[in-house]
C-alpha cells in the first residue's frame, strides 16, 4: 500500500489509482449503471457493474483482491476501506431494484453482496436463451437498411454472450473462429435477396471475411445500389415524345422574319421567292400547283387533320397512360403536363399554321421542298 501511515494520513493524499481514493465527485447514491439488476438480467448488469467499478479502481473489493485491513494495527488504513466498502454497498443497492435491495442492506462487506447477487441470479436462464436463439434465428432485413439489422443482430449476439460461461484459454482461439463463422452466416442469411450476388461473393472468399469485413462490403453494395437507382426527376422533351424534339429558346436555329417558320431565313423563303400564274398563290409555281395538276386540296386538308404532330401524339400518350400508375417510369400526370406544353408551343406558331391553311390549294403538305 501506499504511505497511508498515520493520523494524518488523509484520502485526499492518495493517489488517484489507489483503491483507497474517492473522488469528491463520488456519491453513495449514484447509480453506475443504466440499466437496474431486476433478476433477469443478471449476466448484463454484472458486466456492466464490473466496467464501472473497473473504472474506480474498486473491483478488488468485491473480488476479494483487496482484504480488510485490521481496525486494531492499523485504524488509519482500516477507516479508508471501511469508507470505500460503505461506498460500493451503497452503489450496489441503488443498482438494483427495491425488492432485490431490502435483501442486501444487511451485508457487511461489498465481497458478501456481490456473492451473493451471483449465487442468486446467475444460473443459466434456458428460456430467456431459447428466446435470444430463437430471434438470432428468425431475424431478418426486411423494409430495414443493411446498417439498421445489423444493429439489431449484433445486439441479440451481444445479449447471448452475457448467458456464455468463458472457456479455457488454450480453447479460446478456436471457439471464437467457430463463433464469428456462425454469425458470419447468420447475418449473411437474413439479408434481402437483392444482396444475392454479395453474399454469394462473400460466400466464397478464402478466408472468410469476419462478420465486421462482410457487413462492411453489404453496405458498400447498399450504397452503389442506392446511386444506381438515382434518376433526374425530369424527363427531356425528346426522351417522351419518341423522337420528338422542338427548337429552345436559346437555339441557333433559322427563323424566318417572313413567314415566322424554323428552317430558313427571309432571303430563302418560298412564299416570296416562288408565284403561282395559275392559283394566284406564292410558295410554289405553276408547274407544282396541286389545284391545277389534280390532287387539289383534299389530300392537304386530309393530312393536317391527321393528328401527326406532336401535341396528338401527346395526348394520345396522356390518354392510354391515365389508366395506369406509370408508362415507362413516366407518370400520366407528367404527361398530360408535357401535352399542355407542346400544345402551347403550337399555338405560338399559329400565324406560320395559317399560312399553311392559306395555301393549302397548291401545295402537298408532304412536299419536303415547302419548308424551304
Amino acid at each position: 500500500m501506499s504511505n497511508t501511515d498515520g493520523s494524518n494520513t488523509k484520502n485526499t493524499s492518495l493517489d488517484p489509482s489507489h483503491p483507497y481514493y474517492v473522488h469528491h465527485s463520488d456519491q453513495p447514491g449514484h447509480l453506475l449503471v443504466p440499466t437496474k439488476l431486476n433478476g433477469t438480467n443478471y449476466q448484463s448488469w454484472s458486466r456492466s457493474m464490473l466496467h464501472a467499478l473497473t473504472a474506480k479502481s474498486k473491483v478488488g473489493f468485491i473480488d476479494g483482491s483487496i482484504s480488510p485491513p485490521s481496525q486494531v494495527e492499523d485504524p488509519t488504513i482500516y477507516f479508508l476501506w471501511k469508507q470505500c466498502n460503505s461506498m460500493i454497498i451503497s452503489w450496489l443497492t441503488h443498482s438494483v431494484e427495491a425488492d432485490i435491495a431490502e435483501g442486501i442492506i444487511h451485508a457487511k462487506t461489498s465481497q458478501q453482496v456481490w456473492e451473493d447477487l451471483r449465487d442468486q441470479f446467475s444460473q443459466k436462464n434456458a428460456p430467456a436463451i431459447y428466446q435470444v436463439q430463437r430471434s438470432i434465428a428468425t431475424i431478418t432485413q426486411g423494409s430495414s437498411t443493411v446498417a439498421a439489422y445489423y444493429t439489431k443482430i449484433k445486439a441479440l449476439w451481444a445479449e447471448l454472450d452475457t448467458y456464455r460461461t468463458h472457456v479455457a484459454c488454450n480453447q479460446e482461439k478456436l471457439h471464437n473462429e467457430e463463433k464469428e463463422e456462425d454469425r458470419l452466416m447468420q447475418f449473411l442469411m437474413g439479408l434481402n435477396d437483392v444482396f444475392k450476388a454479395a453474399r454469394s461473393n462473400i460466400l466464397m472468399m478464402n478466408p472468410l471475411p469476419n462478420v465486421r469485413q462482410a457487413y462492411s462490403l453489404v453496405i458498400q453494395e447498399e450504397m452503389q445500389r442506392q446511386v444506381s437507382s438515382d434518376t433526374p426527376e425530369n424527363f427531356s422533351i425528346a426522351a417522351t415524345v419518341q423522337g420528338k424534339s422542338f427548337p429552345s429558346k436559346n437555339s441557333k436555329e433559322k427563323l424566318c422574319d417572313h413567314c415566322h417558320r424554323s428552317g430558313h431565313i427571309i432571303a430563302d423563303c418560298r412564299t416570296l421567292k416562288y408565284h403561282c400564274t395559275f392559283c394566284n398563290k406564292r410558295g410554289h409555281t405553276e408547274d407544282r400547283c396541286r389545284l391545277k395538276n389534280g390532287g387539289g386540296a383534299a389530300r392537304y386538308t386530309q393530312g393536317i387533320h391527321r393528328g401527326n404532330t406532336p401535341s396528338a401524339h401527346m395526348a394520345d400518350a396522356s390518354q392510354q397512360g391515365a389508366g395506369n400508375s406509370l408508362i415507362n417510369g413516366i407518370s400520366p400526370e407528367y404527361l398530360q403536363q408535357l401535352a399542355q406544353a407542346v400544345s402551347a408551343l403550337n399555338k405560338n406558331n399559329q400565324s406560320g399554321n395559317n399560312d399553311v391553311h392559306a395555301n393549302a390549294a397548291g401545295l402537298d403538305h408532304e412536299e419536303d421542298d415547302w419548308l424551304g
